[in-house]
């Protein structure tokens, strides 16, 4: 019944063909896919009409095109390409309700003002066959084997779109999506997927039993070749489903797994008579991925340096987030954990060193409660840098934890708690739940900071290389430094965090002030003044004190000087004046506003 093999890897020459049926959960399944694509391999049109405005040249270069692209003839447009076509089925009466509800509220939709006013009934009979009424799965089906489909009769229209799911990589179904999801991730050796993103969902549907009898057999009348094609999907799908359990059992079934009951079902010929439980099934594709990631011999890398542009190894995020001007990032979420599986080199020590951006999202306490596991093991986080709603984090892996015989290194991001973006920003309609955003983790050897993190880039900006410069052309061997972490990789003497000022340490003979850090520093200047640290070196950045005495000293009221101060007395009078005044003075004003109404009120009742 299947013309393709069960397990496939991808291959240079493929190009990944989602064919995208109108409301069959396409938007949450294209997101998917998505994910095992770097940025620059997949094709940005996802409407017919966008295909037009890219290059022959640069449709080439793609291997992932997604969407609603059925009335493009891509094969004739990638000649020299192979086709893996992998869709998404639906029980044809509910798509063909969800598609007409859709329609009727959604204004931008092309085919809105032909649907708005029509009954349920009549949009079944009505629209045209195969775009965007009737039979429309059995049609999108048959254009990928036989582009010019349209004049073609609906029975053969059907036996095409029959032989063409059968040499689909994949044909996944919505009302049995979580093992659509796992058959996709067995058949390509991707990390189990679990079903945790719903894009572009309606947030009401009208209950089919609801709906007249009548008209639910108008809907059966005019779906006939599609309720066919989906019965067909049905025993491909499940033929398939079948024959990954097994193939799964009978090669990761161990005695420590449910076991009894196990392996007499692995050693069995017959298929399970039950369904296998959720958890045991994931934890077997768990193992299958791990296998078809040795096979294809992925290479350790002595430094990684990963961003989201990249595949996505992993679970627990939300879709990827492409900003103009910036990196790719990920959501963690809809859960509180998520993990990235990278292929580090397991001799020596490493540091590893992650990203975490627009931290004024969430709560402060969500950035604080942030863990990282690598390999079941804890790690200890420092804060490398803070600033302008991102903090850098900087841990260190020995070599122990790193050399587990697997083949890859995990790791393993946790949070105490996620919120709702809705929450967060009550006029958007983005309501997922998320927790951290995070878009780049860097591994690599202890020693090679100064090349390889994150912040490498930092001291070629003019600010941050002049301090660094001075403290270098002026610090002696035993001085010690208090600074932001990132200026370990600059200067030559050991460097803590102003953390370890609040813990009570003093024994400093350099602070470096970042004036962004306000929050930090400002419960920081008091304590230099009293212990005689004047101010010796200071730019539009940074204002850097010494208690050495045979420096040059720079006046407090000097203008990069002052700045500090006058920034932390708006520091100050914003986090305390203003509650005052929003509890005490703004209530006033809006008493005697409302007198002031009032009494507009009764003048003009005394006029009339």
């Amino acid at each position: 019944m299947k013309d393709f093999p069960a397990q496939y890897n991808l291959k240079e020459e493929d190009v990944f063909y989602f064919c995208h049926i109108p409301k069959t959960a396409g938007m949450t399944f294209r997101t998917i896919v998505e994910d095992y694509f770097d940025c620059k391999d997949i094709c940005p049109a996802t409407l017919t009409a966008q295909v037009a405005d890219i290059s022959p040249e640069a449709l080439q270069t793609y291997k992932l095109f997604r969407g609603h692209l059925a009335f493009v003839d891509l094969h004739s447009l990638l000649p020299n390409k192979n086709f893996v076509n992998v869709t998404v089925l639906r029980e044809p009466v509910s798509r063909v309700i969800s598609h007409y509800e859709y329609i009727r509220r959604t204004p931008g939709d092309p085919h809105y003002a032909a649907v708005k006013n029509m009954t349920l009934e009549e949009y079944t009979t009505k629209m045209t066959a195969g775009r965007v009424g009737k039979n429309i799965q059995t049609y999108y089906l048959a254009k990928t084997a036989k582009f010019d489909i349209e004049r073609v009769p609906p029975d053969e229209a059907f036996e095409i779109a029959k032989e063409s799911l059968k040499k689909f990589a994949y044909v996944g179904l919505l009302e049995r999506f979580q093992d659509s999801l796992f058959l996709l991730s067995y058949i390509f050796g991707w990390k189990p997927i679990l079903n945790s993103r719903k894009e572009n969902a309606a947030k009401s549907k009208t209950p089919r039993e609801q709906l007249p009898a009548g008209t639910l057999e108008v809907i059966q009348e005019h779906s006939q070749l599609d309720i066919q094609i989906y019965e067909y999907a049905k025993e491909i799908f499940n033929e398939r489903f079948t024959d990954m359990t097994q193939n799964l059992l009978s090669r990761y079934a161990s005695p420590s797994d449910d076991s009894l009951v196990l392996n007499a079902i692995a050693t069995s010929a017959e298929p399970p008579a039950e369904p296998l439980p959720f958890e045991t099934l994931r934890h077997l594709l768990e193992n299958h991925y791990e296998q078809r990631y040795l096979e294809q011999q992925v290479p350790v890398a002595d430094a990684v340096c990963y961003d989201f542009c990249e595949p996505l190894k992993g679970t627990g995020w939300h879709r990827r987030e492409c900003p103009r001007d910036g990196l790719a990032y990920r959501w963690m979420g809809p859960g509180t954990v998520s993990t990235l599986d990278l292929p580090v080199t397991t001799t020596g020590d490493r540091i590893v060193e992650f990203r975490v951006i627009c931290t004024w999202v969430t709560g402060a306490d969500v950035l604080d409660g942030l863990t990282l596991e690598v390999n079941g093991h804890p790690i200890e986080l420092g804060v490398l840098h803070s600033d302008l709603g991102e903090r850098i984090l900087r841990g260190k892996l020995s070599q122990t934890l790193l050399d587990t015989g697997k083949v890859f290194t995990e790791f393993k991001f946790q949070i105490d708690r996620v919120i709702s973006l809705k929450d967060a920003n009550p006029l958007g309609n983005d309501a997922r739940l998320v927790g951290l955003a995070i878009n780049s983790v860097n591994v690599f050897p202890v020693g090679q900071e100064r090349e390889k993190s994150i912040l490498a880039h930092l001291f070629n900006n003019g600010p941050w290389q002049d301090v660094a410069s001075f403290i270098k052309n002026n610090l002696k061997p035993q001085e010690q430094v208090l600074a932001p972490l990132a200026f370990s990789m600059a200067v030559p003497n050991p460097v803590e965090d102003y953390s370890a000022i609040f813990n009570g340490k003093m024994d400093f003979d350099w602070v470096v002030l970042h004036k962004g850090m306000m929050d930090k520093i400002s419960s920081i200047l008091l304590k230099l003044i009293l212990r005689r640290f004047t101010p010796v070196f200071a730019n539009e950045v940074f204002v850097v004190f010494s208690n050495r005495q045979d420096l040059p000293r720079l006046s407090y009221l000097s203008a990069h000087v002052r700045s500090v101060y006058v920034d932390r007395l708006k520091f100050y009078l914003e986090k305390r004046v203003k509650p005052i005044y929003a509890r005490y003075f703004a209530r006033r004003a809006s008493i005697k506003q409302q007198k002031e109404r009032q009494a507009v009120k009764q003048r003009l009742k005394k006029s009339k």
